[in-house]
């Protein structure tokens, strides 16, 4: 039985946590800096009614614009690829006011990387497929979104015998993904070479095991293999809701920190679309 007092008071201080940290956060990306808190308080102001939470995620947007630059980093876990998807998701979801200029500096910085620089891996949060899942994003409004990713899966196809099994997960779902989008239906016939397993219940390594890691874990297993687990999701999440508070994360991010957290209760408390975990 959730207690939606001890929960809001959980949240209060979770936020609390967040407006002290927010600013001394130095990573501005996605996964474990400003843009995950970014995330956080722009559903936070919604779900309180309280638009000065949407002014300090304003302020934090414009502190991460200054911390960035043509040669920022160009991954999803900690740069411009997560930091362009994290801007993509508050546009798309009406929690801020689309301004696609924004994405100008963002396209020329993630064409280099795909098409010039050398990348690390194939994985989600260093390499390949998540400069992939930011040019999907861009569909089909960058004329260089295609390009970029005709040019992965290319990259892909030449190198599939030595992508790991770690990778190999990454690279299936961006497969997956990838193949939703109509121009390239008939273009993806890699993906009975990348397989996750089936009978793995923790089969995303970057999801670290801990209370949201598990649910993460769980959502993208509904999401890309099977979809009877949905109902687990949420008893976790209102196990989630009965964690005492000295059993919070010490981070500011959205990977097991605070900013997770704090959206794992918003979306326990709310009928909030949990799709929100598809950014990780």
């Amino acid at each position: 039985m959730v207690n939606l007092q001890m929960s809001e008071i959980y949240l209060r201080h979770i936020t609390n946590l967040l407006l002290l940290n927010g600013s001394l956060t130095e990573c501005p990306g996605l996964i474990h800096g400003k843009m995950g808190i970014i995330i956080f308080f722009f559903h936070y102001a919604r779900y309180t009614g309280n638009m000065l939470f949407e002014d300090y995620a304003i302020d934090l947007i414009e502190e991460m614009q200054t911390q960035i630059h043509s040669n920022s980093s160009a991954n999803y876990e900690r740069g411009i690829a997560g930091i362009g998807v994290g801007m993509d998701y508050l546009f798309k979801n009406n929690l801020l006011e689309a301004d696609d200029g924004i994405f100008d500096d963002f396209d020329k910085r993630m064409y280099r990387a795909v098409m010039y620089d050398p990348w690390q891996n194939f994985s989600l949060y260093e390499g390949l497929t998540g400069y992939g899942r930011y040019w999907m994003f861009r569909l089909p409004v960058a004329k260089q979104a295609s390009e970029c990713l005709l040019r992965i899966v290319e990259y892909i196809e030449e190198k599939t015998i030595i992508i790991s099994d770690k990778e190999q997960i990454d690279v299936f779902c961006f497969l997956q993904d990838l193949k939703k989008k109509s121009s390239f239906s008939k273009k993806i016939k890699l993906l009975e070479k990348c397989q996750i397993p089936a009978d793995n219940s923790y089969s995303f390594p970057r999801f670290e095991n801990s209370p949201i890691g598990n649910i993460m874990q769980m959502y993208q297993h509904f999401r890309y293999i099977n979809s009877d687990i949905q109902g687990s999701i949420y008893t976790e999440l209102n196990k989630i809701m009965n964690t005492e508070i000295g059993k919070f994360p010490v981070s500011m991010g959205l990977l097991n920190g605070n900013a997770g957290e704090g959206m794992m209760r918003l979306t326990a408390l709310t009928p909030m679309n949990i799709t929100w975990i598809d950014l990780m």
